[in-house]
């Protein structure tokens, strides 16, 4: 036991940024990515209102829009121009015009255009305001209308089918709730996960040179390492309620197949470059596209060639693809292996690496 604990303190005082990075780190970046979408969906986003109306009809507007979950009136204002000032410095996300004769023009039938502005250089918040206040309106805009049929015909049902002739029924199959928190944490903590590999990886070998046995041996430590943070990620998935339908070993295995791939090619470049400064900046350049070349936030399919080829090249393409189909869908499991299979000429890179490491060592010892 003492023997043990001798080699775990010669470890831990000569690897110390290896053991920050997965004692540390995992806990701290999980935490703190979960801490910033812990709402699961965007509430009480500020917005303006323009009411120059000012009747009991454009209140009633507004009691409408209050009442959204997703946007708060922060502040009235007395012109467009005065709540575009505000838009632009970010201290508002959206405005609503309530225009003249607003009431007048409902009560009479005549057509009313309301203003909305929001700012879509959020795509997030934009999309929340924006489908917010079209709801608040439609919804307005629907009450209204039963109220004037209603003072035609006396029957509530025929009311609203004049005034809702065609009610859509759309349901989400997956993710019904638009929880913007389990769809990006299960691409964000991956796509962090590899990261932590690759930089694992790179300061395990970091010191040159090594023995093709110390440097499998380091390799299949950090594969392993990763892997229990990996199943660690899943286990906390689960625990918030995301979806897990199909076989989350197959998951694992493709946990395990994808920190390979991470690991080898870190170990390639390293063998190419051998100075880690280089390195590093290679497999920043590599994995730091990952959120977006994923497949997940964007399509592949809609990618041009550039960014199409650049998501063929990264593993985590394939992970993500593979956690997906088997959490939402829970495919079946030849589907799944052959998802995986993909991943498994990135190992190529390893036994490149072990070559060049190989011939680095002999010509060193040859010079020797």
């Amino acid at each position: 036991m003492k023997y043990f604990l001798n080699i775990c303190k010669k470890f831990i005082l000569e690897y110390r940024f290896f053991c920050i990075i997965w004692v540390i780190l995992p806990p701290f970046m999980g935490t703190l990515a979960y801490s910033i979408f812990f709402h699961s969906i965007p509430t009480d986003l500020p917005i303006g209102l323009v009411d120059n109306d000012k009747s009991s009809l454009s209140r009633n507007l507004q009691f409408y829009i209050e009442s959204l979950p997703a946007v708060e009136i922060e502040k009235q204002y007395n012109s467009l121009h005065e709540a575009k000032i505000d838009l632009n410095q970010g201290k508002i996300y959206g405005i609503v015009v309530i225009p003249y004769d607003f009431q007048s023009h409902v009560r009479k039938g005549i057509s009313v255009n309301i203003g909305v502005y929001y700012n879509a250089q959020f795509v997030l918040i934009g999309k929340s305001v924006n489908s917010g206040l079209l709801q608040a309106i439609t919804t307005f805009n629907a009450v209204s209308s039963v109220g004037k049929n209603l003072a035609k015909d006396a029957n509530m049902n025929i009311a609203k089918a004049k005034a809702m002739p065609i009610i859509p029924k759309i349901e989400g199959l997956f993710n019904p709730r638009n929880d913007y928190a389990q769809f990006l944490l299960t691409l964000m903590l991956p796509c962090m996960w590899q990261i932590l590999i690759a930089v694992g990886m790179l300061n395990l070998i970091n010191k040159f040179p090594l023995s093709i046995k110390e440097l499998l041996i380091k390799f299949f430590l950090n594969v392993f390492i990763s892997i229990f943070w990996g199943a660690i990620m899943l286990a906390v998935f689960g625990a918030l309620g995301y979806p897990r339908e199909g076989n989350m070993m197959i998951v694992l295995l493709g946990m395990f197949v994808l920190s390979g791939a991470i690991s080898g090619i870190v170990i390639c470049f390293q063998s190419i470059l051998t100075h880690s400064a280089k390195t590093i900046s290679v497999i920043a350049a590599y994995t730091a596209p990952s959120l977006a070349f994923a497949g997940i936030t964007y399509p592949q399919n809609s990618m041009e060639i550039f960014a199409s080829f650049w998501s063929q090249i990264m593993p985590i393409s394939y992970f993500m693809k593979l956690y997906l189909q088997q959490a939402n869908y829970g495919i079946d499991v030849i589907y799944s292996f052959k998802i995986i299979a993909q991943m498994l000429p990135f190992w190529l890179l390893l036994l490149l690496g072990l070559n060049i490491y190989y011939l680095r060592l002999n010509t060193k010892i040859l010079h020797n």
